[in-house]
């Protein structure tokens, strides 16, 4: 076991320049640019859905709780909110380019997992916008940007224009190096619980055997993980597709489920329960679609 714990703390300890350095470029991002992005025109406009994934690909859970404040005051429409709950990544970029030091294949593991999920999130956005009736009022828009009004980036802390009174150290580099932190506490916890498991099991051989033989019982598992509102379930399903634990159909329906606090924030802020049943159904429904057709095509592949 002393083993395990070593070689948990290596695999740990590799990701978290990346994790740091990723983390304080979405904390300047979030600083600069979220109170503008609260009040583009281009929310309400065809190039909404587009914006909002591009946005939620950033390693940040934090869109995705703006998306969902935005979509509760009308900003704009399902469609956008959406695809930016299906494209958010949160720790799966830095912690799978972190992995690429040492393991090239998990450049070629992301670019799937990211090309994937932006087909994904356009494909849903577009489809949900062209149906949609629901349209961005334009009386709430003007209101709302006449007052004073706070953007909320990840784990619920203020970011934006309120901002400008605090020092430096407070307002680029507090949050990003706690949120580091945690994520390398979550990501430690992850890599010694598989580690222990892989031991108990004879060997990565024998581990490798056992998970094959639950192929078709992974995308609903990761997709019960995947809605877990933390970024720890995001760093469980990529550690775990990273170390070949989970397929890429699982790991697609767990992250395409998985918009950090997202989903916990539209169901406070969002009276409608209704509308918000709706869109939690809709996003695991379509997850898991997705997720078995390309299991399927693995085990295809694979025969």
């Amino acid at each position: 076991m002393l083993e395990v714990l070593l070689d948990s703390l290596k695999d740990t300890a590799i990701l978290i320049p990346f994790l740091l350095a990723v983390h304080l470029l979405i904390g300047l991002f979030e600083a600069r640019k979220l109170n503008s992005l609260k009040k583009s025109r281009l929310l309400g406009g065809g190039f909404a859905p587009l914006l909002g994934v591009g946005v939620a690909l950033l390693p940040q859970c934090g869109f995705s709780v703006v998306a969902s404040e935005l979509y509760s005051k009308k900003y704009i429409k399902v469609g956008t909110l959406m695809a930016v709950f299906v494209a958010t990544s949160d720790e799966a970029l830095p912690i799978l380019l972190g992995h690429s030091v040492t393991d090239a294949s998990a450049l070629v593991k992301l670019a799937l997992l990211v090309g994937i999920k932006v087909v994904m999130a356009l494909l849903l956005g577009y489809a949900l916008e062209l149906f949609s009736k629901r349209k961005p009022q334009a009386e709430a828009v003007k209101a709302e940007t006449s007052q004073e009004h706070h953007a909320h980036g990840c784990c619920g802390h203020h970011v934006g224009e309120e901002d400008d009174k605090q020092n430096i150290f407070s307002k680029y580099f507090k949050h990003p190096i706690i949120h580091t932190l945690v994520t390398t506490g979550f990501i430690f916890v992850v890599n010694f619980a598989l580690g222990t498991v892989i031991h108990l099991t004879g060997g990565e051989e024998n581990f490798a055997l056992f998970m094959s033989q639950g192929t078709w019982l992974q995308p609903l598992f990761a997709t019960i993980i995947g809605l877990i509102p933390n970024c720890a379930s995001s760093v469980m399903i990529t550690e775990m597709y990273a170390s070949g634990a989970l397929t890429l159909g699982a790991t697609v329906s767990g992250l395409a489920v998985n918009a950090g606090i997202g989903v916990a924030v539209l169901f406070k802020q969002n009276k409608n329960l209704k509308a918000n049943l709706a869109i939690l159904c809709g996003l695991v429904v379509y997850a898991l679609v997705f997720g078995y057709g390309i299991t399927a095509i693995e085990s295809i592949l694979l025969l």
